[in-house]
């Protein structure tokens, strides 16, 4: 009777270990499927440094109007009442600009008068 008690629990750790399993790599399969879909980290590189190209051919007036043009967008989703998310990403493009901006000697009494 011990014996079989034994095989009874062997078989069903055995089928625990075996569902466990399964599930394992099911959630690693579906992981795998949605990391396929997302974008790289490389073409966020690739995005990031073709918006900063775009910036640097811009001319001086040009950045001070970006920096501007982003910064009351932003200001107006704050103000709005935007949630949180959305202003985190409009801060991107403001962040850039202002960079831009100041990587090129501008002053900020330039970007406030």
């Amino acid at each position: 009777m011990a014996s079989t008690t034994k095989t009874t629990a062997n078989s069903d750790l055995d089928d625990a270990q075996d569902a466990t399993s399964g599930a394992l790599h099911a959630v690693i399969d579906q992981g795998r499927a949605v990391a396929e879909q997302l974008p790289s980290v490389d073409d966020a590189k690739a995005a990031f440094n073709a918006a900063q190209e775009q910036l640097d051919g811009l001319s001086d007036r040009g950045v001070i109007a970006a920096v501007g043009f982003s910064a009351g967008v932003t200001a107006g989703l704050f103000l709005a009442g935007a949630p949180r998310l959305i202003l985190a990403l409009s801060v991107i493009p403001f962040a850039v600009t202002l960079r831009s901006a100041f990587s090129r000697g501008v002053r900020l009494s330039r970007l406030v008068n």
